[in-house]
C-alpha cells in the first residue's frame, strides 16, 4: 500500500512537471511538443564550455519558470483554504482556477504544509513592508528608551491579526498542527526565527553579544504563547489575547530592569527557547539520545 501511494505521488509530480514544460513550449510559439526526458549523460556531451553555460542557463530558466507557476498556484490556492483546508485539494483548486489541470498539485510533494508556509512567509513579508510606517504613525522612536518594547508590542499584534480570518474558521489550528509535524518543524521554526529577528530589527536592536539570542528567544516565546491564547479566545476583537500580550511584554520589561535577572539571562534564555521549541513541536535532541 505504501509503495502504491509513493508511485502515485511520483506520477503526479512527473505529470505536473511535464505539463509545465509543454505549456512553456506553447508560450514560445510551439503548438505542442513533449519535452524528451533527459537521461544520464557523459561529460563528453559538453566539450565546449559555452555549451555547458548555455545548458545551465536553460536549466535556470526552466527552474525560474516553474517557481513562478508554483507561486501563482499557491497564491490562488489561499482563496480555497476556508473550503478545503490546507490541503492538496486546495492546491488543485488553485491550479484549476488558473487554467492548469488539478494534477499540477504534484509540484508540491509536501502537500498542504507548503501552502501554510507560503501564507506565513507572505504575512512576514507584509509585516516587514508595513511596520516602518506603523511605527512612524505611532510616533515611536526606536532609539528612545523602552520604545523598543512598544514597537515589539505593535509588531506582535499586527502580525497575529494577519491570522485572524483563519482563526475565525478554525483553519489556523489545522495549520499549526501541520507546522508542528516533525518533518515540517525545521522550516516552521526558521520562519518563526526570521519573524522575531525582523521585529527586533525594526525595534532598533543592535546588540552583538549573547543578549542577541536572549532577546529573540524571549520574543519567540511571547509570540507563540500569544498565538496559542488567540486561537482559544472568544472575546470581542481578541481583547483577552491583547491583554495577555500586554502582560508578557511587561514581563520582558521587568526582566530587563532587574540586574540580577539580566545576569541569569543565559539560563532564562535556555528555558524560554526550549519552551518555544516545544510549542512549535521540535523535540530536544539531548533527550532522544
Amino acid at each position: 500500500m505504501a509503495f502504491a501511494v509513493h508511485v502515485r505521488k511520483e506520477m503526479a509530480s512527473f505529470l505536473a512537471t511535464r505539463f509545465l514544460q509543454n505549456t512553456r513550449s506553447l508560450t514560445r510559439g510551439v503548438f505542442f511538443r513533449w519535452t524528451p526526458v533527459v537521461r544520464s549523460q557523459s561529460t563528453d556531451a559538453f566539450p565546449d564550455d559555452s555549451d555547458a553555460k548555455e545548458t545551465q542557463r536553460l536549466k535556470d530558466e526552466e527552474t525560474e519558470y516553474e517557481n513562478d507557476i508554483k507561486v501563482k498556484i499557491l497564491d490562488a490556492a489561499l482563496g480555497y483554504v476556508d473550503i478545503s483546508g490546507w490541503s492538496k485539494e486546495a492546491l488543485a483548486q488553485g491550479a484549476e482556477s488558473l487554467g492548469y489541470p488539478s494534477v499540477t498539485h504534484g509540484l508540491f510533494p509536501k502537500g498542504g504544509v507548503e501552502l501554510v508556509h507560503h501564507f506565513y512567509q507572505r504575512a512576514n513579508d507584509r509585516l516587514s513592508s508595513e511596520l516602518p510606517s506603523d511605527i512612524q504613525e505611532a510616533h515611536l522612536d526606536p532609539l528612545k528608551a523602552k520604545n523598543d518594547l512598544k514597537i515589539l508590542r505593535l509588531a506582535v499584534e499586527k502580525r497575529l491579526r494577519m491570522n485572524a480570518d483563519h482563526i475565525f474558521t478554525s483553519r489556523w489550528t489545522e495549520a499549526l498542527g501541520l507546522m508542528a509535524f516533525p518533518p515540517n518543524a525545521p522550516s516552521s521554526l526558521k520562519l518563526l526565527a526570521n519573524l522575531v529577528d525582523e521585529m527586533w530589527f525594526h525595534a532598533g536592536d543592535t546588540s552583538a553579544d549573547f543578549s542577541w539570542y536572549t532577546k529573540r528567544a524571549l520574543l519567540a516565546t511571547v509570540y507563540k504563547s500569544t498565538e496559542m491564547s488567540m486561537i482559544q479566545d472568544r472575546s470581542d476583537d481578541f481583547k483577552s489575547t491583547w491583554e495577555f500580550l500586554d502582560r508578557r511584554i511587561d514581563e520582558m520589561d521587568q526582566l530587563r530592569d532587574c540586574p540580577k535577572k539580566l545576569e541569569e539571562a543565559s539560563v532564562v534564555m535556555k528555558g524560554f527557547y526550549q519552551t518555544a521549541l516545544n510549542v512549535i513541536g521540535v523535540p530536544d535532541r539531548r533527550k532522544m539520545e
